[in-house]
């Protein structure tokens, strides 16, 4: 009885192994689906608060003075407060330091604005003088040579902080040279009044 005891359980689990194991289910795991990073919007330009225009209209020399006569357009990328804008001119020279030459601080102020809107155009005209005895030629041969250095320094209220546009401009003849580069005005030619004048701007340094 034993024996045949044994022999049943050894058949039923040789049937067991001849059974064939069932093949493990495999499932990829759900991947998220990929999509096309979004196109970044083109960064708009910032438009500045305050653009300066010059136009050098006429430079008349006399024996007492030296007049320049401008145009300036103001326009405004913001709205701004009171403006006041201060101007001088005085004569370039190669021995006068730089920090001199190009600062503005206590230019008169020749223009006064209640505000401006943003968008908004002011048209200024006017002279500036410099006196004949506050100019230092620059000596070439037998010439006198004037360069007029015209300084103009805008402030405006209604911007935190408020704001001060630093401008320099060299004033010279025009005669069509080439490279586009002005020519000085001779002062040991007497008076007279010079029509075809034009400016370059200069990049004014920080510590101006």
């Amino acid at each position: 009885m034993a024996l045949a005891a044994l022999g049943g359980l050894a058949l039923v689990l040789l049937r067991r192994r001849k059974k064939a194991l069932p093949e493990p289910r495999f499932t990829p795991p759900k991947l998220p689906e990929t999509t096309p990073p979004l196109a970044t919007p083109p960064v708009a330009a910032v438009a500045p608060v305050l653009v300066l225009q010059l136009d050098a209209v006429r430079m008349n020399a006399s024996l007492i003075n030296a007049t320049l006569s401008y145009r300036m357009l103001l326009t405004a990328g913001a709205d701004l407060g009171p403006v006041n804008v201060r101007a001088d001119m005085i004569a370039a020279h190669a021995s006068r330091p730089a920090e001199e030459q190009l600062g503005a601080s206590d230019a008169p102020v020749l223009h006064r604005l209640t505000g401006l809107a943003a968008g908004e155009t002011a048209v200024l005209e006017g002279d500036v003088r410099l006196p004949m005895s506050a100019i230092t030629p620059i000596r070439h041969g037998g010439a006198a040579l004037f360069v007029p250095l015209l300084r103009i320094a805008v402030e405006a209220a209604g911007t935190a902080p408020p704001l001060r546009l630093r401008s320099a401009f060299v004033i010279g003849l025009d005669e069509g040279a080439a490279g586009g580069r002005l020519q000085p005005f001779r002062l040991d030619q007497g008076p007279r009044s010079y029509g075809q004048v034009s400016h370059r701007e200069l990049t004014v340094p920080q510590f101006a």
